[in-house]
């Protein structure tokens, strides 16, 4: 069958040159694309919404004639990868979850969102200062009522070692949503940052190995 697309989300304060070192680790062959989550680009001035990010999702499949796609999402974008396979299941393969916060830890956000409020603008060069607090400010009012056992598509959850608030998500990913763990070293939970070329093994190693319908319990 046609290989699915992969669909890279980023996260909050990110864009989508995040994944950069990620899909430079994946087989150019694989068709990819990585799009801003509808309502943080910066020249969008209405705010996240998740149901219009879930749409824009299958815009950019319908846009590339993609029958189905891989969702890989950071954080917030691992929530809206989430919600499409929710309410798309026939046009989702699979799901690669990274430090995605099935569990919000609003002290966590507020802290982080503190740290950029303080932070002097120079500082945001891709992205501007108040965009990084709006998507803070999404993360934050996440809607996270989510049946996750009524998700059908595999999923891969893939998390920091170190980063111990992140590891109550992980065990609800992988209670609810039968969803495969990993973890990777270090504490930091951008993964895209610090381990992207193992991060694109395990996407990749993951996608690859449902292709021909086999199946994976290991957790």
């Amino acid at each position: 069958m046609d290989t699915p697309l992969m669909i890279f989300l980023h996260g909050p304060g990110q864009s989508p040159p995040a994944w950069q070192d990620v899909v430079g680790a994946i087989n150019p062959e694989q068709p990819m694309v990585a799009p801003w989550l509808k309502g943080l680009k910066p020249t969008e001035h209405d705010g996240f919404n998740m149901d219009q990010a879930v749409e824009s999702v299958i815009d950019v499949m319908e846009t590339r004639g993609a029958e189905k796609a891989d969702l890989v999402g950071y954080s917030l974008g691992g929530l809206v990868a989430i919600r499409t396979a929710l309410s798309y299941p026939e046009k989702v393969a699979h799901v690669v979850l990274i430090s995605t916060p099935a569990i919000l830890n609003p002290k966590s956000i507020a802290r982080q969102r503190m740290m950029v409020k303080l932070a002097p603008s120079v500082l945001f060069k891709e992205i501007s200062k108040e965009h990084v607090l709006a998507a803070l400010d999404a993360l934050s009012k996440a809607d996270l009522d989510i049946d996750y056992a009524s998700l059908t598509t595999p999923v891969l959850a893939i998390g920091a070692e170190g980063d111990a608030m992140g590891h109550a998500s992980m065990d609800l990913l992988a209670n609810q949503a039968h969803a495969i763990t990993r973890y990777l070293p270090g504490s930091d939970p951008n993964l895209l940052a610090t381990e992207p070329a193992r991060l694109a093994q395990l996407i990749a190693d993951f996608c690859a190995d449902f292709l021909d319908d086999s199946t994976t319990s290991e957790s």
